[in-house]
């Protein structure tokens, strides 16, 4: 423990002498240099582009923008035609300020790769500066407004991607809970359920089944890391124990120690206690076995597997118990005591049935390496974006490929930009010996217990801009944006704010005290006299120039609670009804005429459709989607008649009569009734439609098919005639005014 400790105290000293990086970038940079050498912007763009120096040598960049010693990753052939392929012509843009609007709302801004370094180095400049004269210059840029329930999280997970600066674990944990708490965002699309990795396929039933969503334990073993859960090397278990003696063992050989019998005695009784508790967990395990095998006999199944599982507990007691009588005896002898020592530690640390991926359930904990005890776990990740991104690579054998930003609205003239991360899949390595050599490959055929996701497959995770901003900036890659986007919309000429950052610069007494609130560059618009426009979803676009700007998306509710003043709201205080009672689309023929933008609006005012909408890249791919999003909360006469349209139009006519056989009464009546009015039978036809109206009367939700829910929450049926018929003989006028207003059939 005393050379633990000394380690850790000497890390914290070197790490404290490291110089500090603010907005990514050192001191001097490569523009700075560029400037003074009076080097072309061309030259200097195809170095950033190719990774090379100014002098053209192949080298990874010594300052990038996000972070130290580190650079942008540009995407191989393949990947970018995947990337054309799904998301259209993309532009690569990068983070370069941020700012808040008269309305108060923030706005993050993405310019040119080029054009976020010279911001960034200009912020650094303006702030390490001691004049307060400054030279102006203004960037082309793409402003993002973010909604006003995300902006404080939201700030604070994109400061810490882009500075790119370690933290501890307790400021790790704080900021975890702003990432995975929202609703509808990236953590909650990822493909936890299919996607992560069981090769011994313990997600399955008893007839290897895949076993439904709502059991399977991706997300929750996801969850799980975020929340703190095997943290790289504090880890408790028994084999992390052992581990982490062995390697402080082997650190007491390599150096000189006065104190050698106290530092002996100290290993010598924390292998006993290891040992005890190895036999304490032996014992427990035997106990489980024991009860399983009672358990199979009792069922008559085949109880060959328990035994199995009884005798190696029993084996692994009995090691246990011989392990610490050897110990025991060799009091005195500090070189068999020590070599003992290091055969029970080896022992202890051996795993038989490893996890594949760190935290998952059913297994016992990952064995840490020597790196992972000694220095990942005192600070090994810069933000929350950093730990996803470990566990997409571990719990999922993925990588993300492509961080993009899309069109995200159907809404006719509203551009709302939307984040996605294109997910793919990694081979397994394996190896092989070929002529007494090791030989490394990738099988390309091993799902690891996912059916169909093989390696190089793709996946489209939907979430906010923010997090894919962010996500691009931990992964060191270019922010994709669609170019329809970026041609469509309002870009405005920005500078450097530098009276905002003279004056944190003043209230600040050194960089590396900067706030998250002030790491990421000022700006402000290069023409005082414009000012950004913000506009909501869903707001009629009134001219053409209001189409251009980029509007806060809708579907922003990551916590049922946004603010201070909002208090949960009572069911029982609730006046509306208990099913719905909207039914906007009377007819197919009406059903037909609607559009995207009509649909869209008719999905939004209803207050039973709580999913998310589509996005037109979706759409695209699918016309029918959005159909198929609206048709359960419409007339179900009108869903049926849909229906046997579609299954006739697709040749299933087999499907098409089955519907037809299942028309409900008021469906049959209002057939008739338009079929008697096609034919002239005006008085009938108005009888078969009061009888409609009558079947409709008696449901308590007509947009539901018959038999979908309990028959006793509708109206009894001679009820509701003998009350309409009493109606229909009540004289109003004997009443005078006291019916006024009321709506009697």
């Amino acid at each position: 423990m005393m050379i633990l400790l000394q380690m850790l105290i000497i890390r914290s000293i070197l790490f404290a002498a490291q110089p500090k990086f603010i907005c990514g970038l050192s001191p001097v940079s490569h523009l700075q240099a560029a400037a003074r050498n009076n080097i072309p912007k061309s030259t200097l763009s195809a170095a950033i582009n190719s990774n090379e120096d100014i002098d053209g040598n192949k080298k990874t960049l010594s300052n990038s923008l996000y972070g130290p010693a580190s650079s942008f990753t540009s995407p191989d052939a393949y990947t970018q035609s995947q990337i054309s392929k799904i998301f259209g012509d993309c532009i690569s843009l990068s983070l370069a300020g941020r700012c808040k609007t008269k309305d108060n709302i923030d706005m993050i801004f993405l310019s040119s790769l080029e054009e976020g370094r010279i911001i960034s180095d200009s912020y650094i400049e303006c702030f390490q500066s001691d004049d307060d004269t400054y030279k102006d210059m203004d960037i082309r840029v793409l402003p993002i407004p973010i909604p006003p329930s995300l902006s404080s999280s939201a700030i604070k997970l994109l400061s810490h991607s882009y500075t790119a600066e370690p933290l501890s674990k307790s400021v790790l944990l704080s900021l975890n809970s702003l990432l995975v708490n929202r609703d509808g965002g990236l953590f909650d699309n990822i493909p936890w359920s299919s996607w992560s990795i069981d090769p011994d396929m313990k997600e399955r039933d008893a007839a290897k089944n895949v076993v439904e969503r709502k059991y399977t334990m991706g997300k929750r073993v996801a969850y799980l890391r975020f929340m703190g859960k095997d943290w790289q090397g504090r880890s408790l278990s028994l084999t992390n124990l052992a581990k982490r003696l062995r390697y402080m063992l082997e650190g007491s050989d390599q150096e000189t120690n006065q104190d050698t019998d106290s530092d002996d005695n100290m290993m010598l009784s924390l292998s006993r206690r290891l040992l005890e508790l190895e036999i304490t967990e032996a014992t427990t395990f035997i106990a489980e076995c024991e009860k399983n095998v009672a358990i199979a006999k009792a069922s008559q199944n085949d109880d060959s597997y328990e035994l199995e599982q009884l005798e190696k507990a029993r084996a692994r007691l009995q090691l246990a118990e011989t392990s610490l009588s050897e110990l025991g005896g060799t009091a005195g002898n500090q070189s068999k005591t020590q070599s003992l020592i290091l055969s029970f530690l080896d022992k202890l640390s051996a795993q038989d049935n490893p996890p594949p991926y760190r935290g998952a359930i059913g297994y016992p904990a990952k064995l840490d390496s020597k790196k992972e005890i000694f220095e990942d776990s005192v600070l090994p990740y810069s933000s929350p974006y950093e730990l996803l991104k470990e566990v997409i690579n571990e719990q999922l054998n993925s990588e993300v490929i492509g961080c993009v930003l899309e069109q995200s609205s159907l809404l006719e003239g509203n551009l709302v930009v939307g984040g996605s991360l294109l997910l793919r899949r990694k081979g397994v390595k394996r190896t092989t010996t070929l002529a007494g050599e090791t030989v490394s490959y990738f099988d390309d055929n091993d799902d690891l217990g996912n059916d169909g996701v093989l390696p190089r497959s793709m996946y489209v995770v939907e979430c906010f801009s923010d997090e894919a901003i962010g996500f691009a900036m931990t992964s060191r890659l270019p922010v994709l944006v669609q170019r329809e986007i970026y041609e469509r919309a309002a870009t405005n000429d920005v500078e450097l704010d530098t009276k905002q950052v003279l004056n944190v610069r003043n209230e600040t007494k050194s960089a590396e005290s900067l706030s998250y609130l002030n790491r990421i560059p000022p700006i402000r618009l290069f023409d005082e006299v414009t000012d950004l426009t913000t506009q909501m979803e869903g707001d009629r676009v009134l001219s053409k120039s209001q189409s251009r700007f980029i509007r806060i998306p809708l579907s922003t509710n990551p916590t049922l609670f946004d603010g201070p003043n909002q208090v949960p709201q009572s069911s029982a205080a609730s006046k509306g009804p208990v099913f719905s009672t909207l039914n906007p689309v009377a007819s197919l023929d009406e059903f037909d005429t609607l559009s995207d933008d009509d649909k869209v609006r008719l999905l939004l005012k209803l207050d039973s459709f709580k999913g998310a909408l589509p996005r037109p890249r979706a759409v695209s791919n699918d016309p029918s989607l959005l159909d198929n999003i609206l048709l359960p909360f419409i007339d179900e006469s009108v869903r049926r008649q849909y229906r046997i349209r579609d299954a006739e139009r697709r040749g299933d006519f087999q499907e098409a009569n089955a519907l037809r056989d299942e028309k409900s009464l008021r469906q049959r009546a209002l057939e008739e009734a338009q079929a008697a009015r096609n034919a002239g039978l005006e008085e009938r036809a108005t009888q078969l439609e009061e009888e409609a109206e009558l079947y409709k009367a008696l449901r308590a939700d007509v947009t539901q098919d018959e038999g979908s829910y309990s028959r006793f929450l509708d109206r009894d049926d001679w009820y509701e005639r003998e009350t309409q018929a009493r109606i229909k003989r009540l004289d109003k006028k004997k009443f005078g005014s006291l019916l006024s207003g009321i709506d009697l059939p």
